[in-house]
C-alpha cells in the first residue's frame, strides 16, 4: 500500500521521561486545585467540645407519656416511636417532649427515620385530598409550657424531613430531604464563651445544614427540651452520649449532659389550681369527615 495521508496517524508517543514530567506537572495542578477549594471551603464554626469533669445527670433521657400525644406508640423503652395511622389517624402529627432540657452549655440529639409507612387510604376517598407530604420528620426545640406540636411560632425551633428550618415565625430552606436510614443531628449552643451562642446547628449523616441558625429572641435564657413531631414513619431517637454518627467537631449528647447545665421535666402532670380538669370530646356527623376511631 502506498503511504498513508499526512496527519491521519496519531503523533508518536513522547518519551517515558517527558511522560513522567506531564503526569507530575497534571498531579501538581490537580492538588493546587484541591487545596484552593479547601481554602474557600467554609470554616466549621463550632469546636470540640471541652473535657468536663462536672457531675453528669442520672436519669435515662426519655419521652414522658404525659409529654407525648395520644396516637405516639414508644417501642425498645421509648429509644423508638411510632405514630397510631388506623382509621384516618394517619393524617395527624404525632409530638414528644423529651423530659430532661438544657439551660446553658452546647448537646445534641438525633433522629432516624427506620420504617416509612403507607397506610391505605379509607374507601371512596380521593388521592388528591390526601395531605402532602404523607411521611414527615420533624426535630428541634422547646419551652417545657410549649404546644407539642412544633409551628413557625417563637415558643420553638424545627427543621423538618423535606429540609425546611422554622423559628420566628419565618420558614427557609436548609438542606435537602431526609431520607430513610439517616441521621439528623441537632445541636443546641447556648455556651455564653462561643460564637455561636444562642443558635442551633442542624447535621444531616454528620453533614452540616447551612450556618447556624439563631434563636428567636423569645427563646433566648430559657431551658429548651428537644422535641420531636412525625407522621406516617417509625422512628429512633439517639440522646447519646456521643452521637450515632460523627459530627465535624466533638459534641456531648444530651444524655451526657452535666446535672447544673440541665433542667427536668416535672415527675407528675401538674394539678390545675381550681382541682378541675378540661375534657375535649370530638363531634361529627356520620359521612362527614369523621371516622371511627
Amino acid at each position: 500500500p502506498g503511504p498513508a495521508p499526512a496527519g491521519r496517524w496519531p503523533p508518536p508517543a513522547p518519551p517515558r521521561a517527558a511522560a513522567a514530567a506531564m503526569a507530575d506537572e497534571q498531579d501538581m495542578k490537580r492538588r493546587k486545585v484541591e487545596e484552593d477549594a479547601a481554602d474557600e471551603a467554609p470554616k466549621e464554626p463550632e469546636g470540640n467540645a471541652e473535657d468536663d469533669r462536672r457531675a453528669k445527670i442520672t436519669e435515662a433521657v426519655h419521652f414522658p407519656l404525659r409529654d407525648c400525644t395520644l396516637n405516639v406508640v414508644p417501642m425498645h423503652g421509648g429509644r423508638v416511636l411510632a405514630p397510631l395511622t388506623d382509621g384516618g389517624l394517619q393524617y395527624l402529627i404525632a409530638g414528644a417532649r423529651a423530659s430532661v432540657g438544657a439551660k446553658k452549655g452546647r448537646y445534641c440529639f438525633e433522629a432516624k427515620v427506620v420504617e416509612f409507612m403507607s397506610p391505605s387510604e379509607p374507601a371512596g376517598g380521593h388521592p388528591r385530598s390526601v395531605p402532602m407530604p404523607r411521611q414527615l420528620l420533624k426535630v428541634g426545640f422547646a419551652t417545657q409550657d410549649a404546644p407539642l406540636l412544633l409551628s413557625e411560632s417563637t415558643d420553638s425551633v424545627s427543621f423538618d424531613s423535606e429540609g425546611v428550618f422554622a423559628a420566628g415565625g419565618e420558614r427557609k430552606a436548609l438542606g435537602q430531604r431526609v431520607n430513610r436510614d439517616m441521621a439528623v443531628a441537632i445541636v443546641l449552643n447556648l455556651d455564653p464563651k462561643s460564637a455561636s451562642k444562642n443558635t442551633v446547628s442542624v447535621f444531616r449523616d454528620g453533614v452540616r445544614c447551612g450556618p447556624p441558625q439563631p434563636l428567636p429572641e423569645k427563646l433566648v435564657g430559657k431551658p429548651l427540651f428537644p422535641v420531636v413531631n412525625f407522621k406516617n414513619v417509625t422512628l429512633q431517637v439517639h440522646f447519646g452520649p456521643a452521637p450515632m454518627v460523627p459530627l465535624p467537631f466533638a459534641c456531648r449528647g444530651f444524655q451526657d449532659m452535666a446535672k447544673e447545665d440541665s433542667v427536668a421535666s416535672p415527675a407528675k402532670a401538674q394539678t390545675p389550681s381550681d382541682g378541675k380538669y378540661e375534657v375535649v370530646l370530638p363531634v361529627g356527623l356520620p359521612d362527614e369527615g369523621t371516622f371511627e376511631w
